[in-house]
Parts: structure tokens; C-alpha cells; sequence
């Protein structure tokens, strides 16, 4: 159980936060849960068609197309997570709505959910409330098989059938209560390179879990993430490796952070961010007594040391609070491996 709680979110600010979002060429977006996920990359390089109207926005590439949906009910939890790389870590903004509101009567087997735009829909069936994991196809074998299997969970198809699915190439078209992701790009083999743009995941040992997101974000309870946009990491580039240290997109998730995350969040970092600002040691203080307030004071020690560098006072709080991140960095500076 979550002990975290919404701040109060303006509409306009939220609005205005999902709009920056869906302009911004270097932000990507996701849409499924663990195990289960589309993705919608695009560069500034990439020609792309963007329209905003009253219910929400759409972004249309070559490589597919992804909506998202204006909701009154809808809040924004950006969060933080520690990465094992030391002075790293990863970051996001997860779109959620309340479990009813949330609620897309996501398939427990394969339904034919009718004529889509120039083919025909089909829910593969994961048994997920809140995600409509869904192919389009125009291909006629196809639609027959799959029409023979309605009713089955995508995880218990045959193998003739999954083969034929990858065959035809279809549409891959995930949908939940927040917005749509559409992929026209092949599927890769299952060895193969995944696609720096648009494309889909799904991973049946992940969905067994039964998990929305990852265990280490602390969601409040009874709130459901239908959708989530990632804009870029300071540190690290889009393939998870370290990168030279971008400060104005570190000012502008940090913003994102203020304004929208937990205030349990915000005044942990806070503390330590003072703390090193005015020269002051943890002084033997003990660590937060939840795990998300913990992460976010250990977030922001590898945060300071980008922004302010290394001084001996940011040592002594790494060393009480972030031992591991402290001696990774000591073995750098030493030129031990």
C-alpha cells in the first residue's frame, strides 16, 4: 500500500505540462503496462504531422501515430528511480487516472472489435482492465484465424497463430482511456534490433506479474497509470549511456518535479539540497523513513553533484546515504576500474 497522495494540480498546468510534452521531438511515450508496452519515438529529424483540438493531441510520423486524450479525472505523477550506473538515474511522468475511470474493458481473449480505419481490429486478449492491446490488419487469411480463436488469451495462441500474426505485419494499436499508440513499422525477429521509433513489447514472464509499473514507483493508492511520456535524461542518453550533463533539460524535469510530484518527494530533496547549500553535514541524522523519500534524497546527491560538483560536504551525505554511488566515484577519480 502507497502512502503517497496527489498535491492538488491545476488543469491548466497539467494542461500545459501535456502539451510541452507532446511538442517536444526528443520526449518519447509508452502506453501498456509491465510486460506489455508501445512506444512512440520520433527525432526533430522526423517529419511529423501534430494537431491539438479540444479533447487532445495527435502526433502522426511515417513509422505510426499516437493520441492523447484530454481527461478531467487525469493527474501527472513525475517520479525519479536510482540507476545502478553511479551518478545516474532514470526519470518519468506517468499519466493516471482513477481505477474506475481507468477501466477500458480490456479483453481476457482475443475479440474482433470491428473495421479501424483501413482494417480490421482485433484485442489480443491479455486479461488487462485498463489496456486495449490491440493489431489491425486488412489481411483476410489472418482475420479468418484469428476469428477461429476468439475467446483465447494471447498468451495460450498456438504457435501457427502467433507466426501468422508476425507474417502479416500488422498495425500494432494499444489503446487504454488516456490515449492510443499506433506502430506500422514491422515486427523485428526475436533476436532482433528494436527500432529506434515507434514499436511494441510484449513479454509474457513480466505479465505474469500482474503489475501496472515498476514495483520501485509508489503510485497512490487506487490510481492506475494509462499512459506515461519520458522527457530527456540530463545524464544519460536515449540507450540508457551516460551523456554530457544537459542543465536545461535537468531545470525543466525539476520544474516538472516541483510542481506535480508528492510533497514527501519534493521536501526530501529539498532537505538535502539545503543542506549542501549552506555547507551543512547530515550531521548523523538518520535517513527518511519511507523508501520513495529515501531514493529521492539519494537522487538528489547524484543530481548536485552534476549541477555543484563533488565538494567534501556532498562527500560526507554520500557516504551516509549513498555509500555505493561515493565509492564508484573515489575508484574514478583514483583510475581504479
Amino acid at each position: 500500500m502507497s502512502a503517497m497522495d496527489w498535491r492538488e494540480q491545476d488543469p491548466g498546468d497539467m494542461t500545459a505540462a501535456l502539451a510541452a510534452a507532446v511538442g517536444d521531438a526528443a520526449t518519447g511515450w509508452s502506453l501498456g503496462t509491465f510486460g506489455a508496452l508501445a512506444e512512440f519515438h520520433r527525432g526533430a529529424e522526423t517529419p511529423a504531422e501534430i494537431t491539438a483540438t479540444e479533447t487532445g493531441w495527435s502526433v502522426r510520423t511515417d513509422a505510426g501515430a499516437m493520441f492523447v486524450e484530454r481527461h478531467a479525472a487525469a493527474r501527472i505523477f513525475p517520479y525519479e528511480m536510482l540507476s545502478k550506473m553511479a551518478g545516474a538515474w532514470s526519470q518519468g511522468v506517468l499519466v493516471c487516472l482513477p481505477a474506475p475511470a481507468a477501466d477500458a474493458d480490456g479483453a481476457a481473449g482475443l475479440e474482433d472489435m470491428g473495421d479501424d480505419a483501413d482494417g480490421r481490429l482485433f484485442d489480443l486478449g491479455l486479461g488487462v482492465p485498463h489496456l486495449r492491446p490491440c493489431i489491425r490488419t486488412d489481411a483476410a487469411d489472418l482475420i479468418a484465424l484469428l476469428r477461429q480463436n476468439l475467446g483465447t488469451p494471447f498468451l495460450d495462441l498456438g504457435h501457427d497463430v502467433v507466426a501468422a500474426i508476425k507474417h502479416a505485419q500488422p498495425v500494432r494499436v494499444f489503446i487504454s482511456n488516456l490515449g492510443r499508440i499506433e506502430v506500422a513499422v514491422d515486427i523485428p525477429e526475436s533476436d532482433g534490433t528494436t527500432p529506434m521509433g515507434p514499436h511494441t513489447h510484449i513479454m509474457p514472464t513480466l505479465l505474469k506479474k500482474g503489475q501496472g509499473q515498476s514495483a520501485n514507483i509508489d503510485l497512490p493508492d487506487g490510481w492506475v497509470a494509462a499512459l506515461a511520456f519520458f522527457p530527456p535524461n540530463p545524464a544519460r542518453d536515449i540507450l540508457g549511456e551516460r551523456r554530457t550533463f544537459d542543465a536545461a533539460a535537468h531545470e525543466r524535469f525539476q520544474d516538472l518535479m516541483m510542481r506535480f510530484a508528492p510533497r514527501e518527494i519534493v521536501a526530501a530533496k529539498n532537505r538535502v539540497r539545503e543542506a549542501l547549500a549552506a555547507g551543512n553535514g547530515p550531521d548523523g541524522s538518520g535517513p527518511p523513513e519511507t523508501r520513495a523519500e529515501r531514493t529521492a534524497l539519494r537522487v538528489a546527491l547524484r543530481q548536485w553533484q552534476h549541477t555543484n560538483g563533488a565538494s567534501a560536504v556532498w562527500r560526507d551525505w554520500t557516504a551516509a546515504f549513498d555509500g555505493a554511488a561515493a565509492r564508484q566515484l573515489d575508484d574514478a577519480e583514483a583510475g581504479e576500474p
